[in-house]
């Protein structure tokens, strides 16, 4: 029963990869082509606050990697310890988590701040543009 179980499920899944390999992601979709080179005030600031919001993405990944290492660090560290003296490593791990998080917080809030400056601004600016076009209809 179990065997045909896993069968069935495998060739399922197989069936599925076979259906999903005929169809083509690499052709854009004509939603998307024809919203790329809109003269519509709402999809022009659609897609100036998308270009944003992806910018900002770009320039916070290495701040919170940075800040992930740091905190992975001092976790390991703390962990270590805690098996090495007989405490509870999920405990130790979980204090220590918590005090990294706190300690790299007035470094990494200050880090974004100026990228999340630089989205508002640009999501302020798509929206008065918008809003412009708007008026002038």
């Amino acid at each position: 029963m179990k065997n045909l179980i896993v069968a069935s499920a495998l060739s399922f899944a197989l069936m599925g990869g076979l259906v999903h390999a005929q169809t083509s992601p690499a052709t854009p979709a004509p939603a998307k082509a024809t919203a790329a080179a809109s003269s519509d005030p709402v999809v022009v600031m659609r897609n100036e606050q998308r270009a944003a919001r992806n910018a900002f993405n770009e320039a916070a990944k290495p701040i919170r990697a940075e800040r992930a290492a740091t905190v992975k660090a001092a976790v390991d560290k703390a962990v270590a310890e805690a098996k090495a003296s007989g405490k509870d490593p999920v405990v130790a791990g979980r204090v220590a988590r918590r005090q990294a998080m706190e300690a790299t917080k007035p470094d990494f809030d200050a880090k974004m701040k100026a990228i999340t400056e630089t989205r508002r601004d640009a999501m302020a600016a798509a929206k008065a543009k918008r809003d412009a076009a708007m008026a002038k209809r």
